[in-house]
């Protein structure tokens, strides 16, 4: 599995976490742990689509 599924599947979690929260107080934690997930899940498709679109600075830099 990719990075980028591991981080939607974190995120999807965190989304139902915040769903069945019993405390309302701890939503707004779920939410934005859902969020900063989505967040890393979309640098990592960039930062995988820029490195097929340019092998050799992805070589070079590893």
């Amino acid at each position: 599995m990719s990075p980028n599924n591991i981080y939607r599947s974190n995120a999807q979690d965190c989304l139902r976490m915040a769903q069945t929260a019993s405390n309302d107080s701890d939503r707004p934690f779920w939410l934005t742990l859902a969020q900063s997930w989505l967040r890393l899940a979309e640098h990592a498709a960039r930062s995988s689509s820029e490195s097929r679109q340019n092998p050799r600075v992805s070589s070079a830099t590893r």
